[in-house]
């Protein structure tokens, strides 16, 4: 897999424990689009959540990470890690970048709970509350 531009914000909290690195791959594909390399970190039973609704399975996951803008590329930016038994919460700006001119169109912080089984994707929810996501750390 190539070097993608995954980054994290100074003094930032980033956990470092095993799936905390699977979810920073993950991020780094996504935001690559190195959809391949995406799926393969997947369950094959992996649940997607965002707002507009739950792709079930890795067929549909990885449609979903896919899916693109014109003229646009989607990357996310690592704020803050943390990782409790097999959850990890990212605080990530997520962040749309003109493909010509490389400048950041929009961008918004929001918080991204990732679950795994045996090192692989189970659920991606996404939470426009990034607060709320930490709430996972405690289930």
């Amino acid at each position: 897999m190539r070097p993608a531009p995954v980054w994290r914000g100074e003094g930032s909290a980033v956990s470092e424990g095993p799936n905390a690195e699977a979810a920073r791959r993950i991020l780094a594909a996504l935001s690559a689009g190195e959809i391949d390399a995406f799926s393969e970190l997947l369950d094959p039973e992996v649940e997607i959540h965002t707002q507009r609704g739950v792709r079930h399975g890795r067929e549909e996951a990885t449609r979903w990470a896919r899916s693109k803008f014109e003229h646009l590329e989607r990357r996310y930016e690592i704020e803050e890690m943390h990782e409790a038994a097999d959850t990890v919460v990212a605080l990530a700006r997520v962040q749309y970048v003109w493909r010509e001119s490389g400048q950041v169109g929009d961008e918004w912080l929001l918080g991204i709970a990732l679950h795994f089984k045996d090192g692989r994707l189970l659920r991606w929810r996404v939470y426009d509350h990034p607060m709320e996501a930490l709430e996972e750390l405690e289930a």
